[in-house]
């Protein structure tokens, strides 16, 4: 839309900080009312504060990852929304990437220069379910045909 692609590609991450942020709730409010003993309950409390920090660095650096194409600056940027803007590379510089980590399957842009170097990620892992197959045909045919396109000028 008016010479800009955005799109953040760690969106349903929500279900994580979900979880993690109802666990470390569930922590905090049972944990007090067990009547433990002083050791006890600070160390449990301590426990829960591992998915509670999960769930807020989800939150700030993750889910609201906005990657923006820019096609009148031929610029590709990274944003966390209230936090920063940064500029990645110009378009002529781009590499898609397929990366294999762990056996599964994720898509990158990197520098062509540097191709192995460093990469930011712009899908989620898949790997070799019916369903992770799915969503890794659909993301290729829809997401990665229009990044490839715009990069072309074509969009």
């Amino acid at each position: 839309m008016g010479g800009k692609l955005s799109f953040q590609p760690m969106r349903n991450y929500w279900i994580n900080i979900v979880i993690s942020a109802s666990i470390a709730v569930a922590v905090f409010i049972i944990v007090p009312v067990l009547n433990l003993g002083h050791d006890s309950t600070w160390g449990w409390l301590t426990v829960g504060m591992v998915p509670a920090l999960y769930a807020i660095y989800d939150f700030l650096f993750r889910v609201n990852v906005t990657y923006e194409f820019d096609q009148y600056a031929q610029t590709i940027y990274r944003k966390f929304p209230g936090l920063y803007t940064r500029k990645l590379m110009n378009f002529e510089d781009v590499h898609l990437l397929p990366v294999e980590l762990n056996g599964l399957l994720h898509y990158a842009i990197s520098n062509k220069k540097n191709k192995f170097g460093k990469s930011y990620p712009i899908s989620h892992e898949f790997g070799s379910t019916k369903k992770d197959l799915k969503r890794q045909e659909e993301f290729e045919t829809e997401v990665l045909a229009a990044i490839e396109s715009f990069l072309q000028g074509r969009a």
